[in-house]
Formats: structure tokens, C-alpha cells, sequence
């Protein structure tokens, strides 16, 4: 699948299972996409708010802070 990227989307993912985060950032990458990542909620909630992510793809059940 191809998506049309206007400019370069930021996206933070944010999942304490390595590979699962593996795949979806390896995927993401190969789409033209800029990835940052995290595994725990507390880091997350931390990058979320200071930086600017276009899209945020969040784990539930994650160490610290859930994903909700």
C-alpha cells in the first residue's frame, strides 16, 4: 500500500513490545515517514507534548502511563 504524503508526516509510536514496534516502524519508514518511538507511557505523554507529531499510534496497556 502507497499513501500520497503531502510533506513529511511525524508519527510517535508508542509500544513496550519490541517487536511490534519494530514492525510498524520499519513499515512506516519505508513509506516516506518520520518515526520516533518509545516503550513506556511516561516517555510517551513526554515527546507527545514537546514535540509536533502529526499522528500518534498508542499502545493501551503500556508500562508508566496507559495508553489512554
Amino acid at each position: 500500500m502507497n499513501f500520497a504524503i503531502i510533506g513529511t508526516m511525524k508519527v510517535l509510536i508508542v509500544e513496550d513490545d519490541r517487536k511490534i514496534l519494530s514492525f510498524i516502524k520499519k513499515a512506516l519508514k519505508e513509506q516516506g515517514f518520520v518515526v520516533d518511538s518509545c516503550e513506556n507511557g511516561n516517555d510517551g505523554y513526554d515527546l507527545a507534548t514537546q514535540q509536533g507529531y502529526d499522528v500518534l499510534i498508542l499502545d493501551i496497556m503500556l508500562p508508566g502511563r496507559d495508553g489512554l
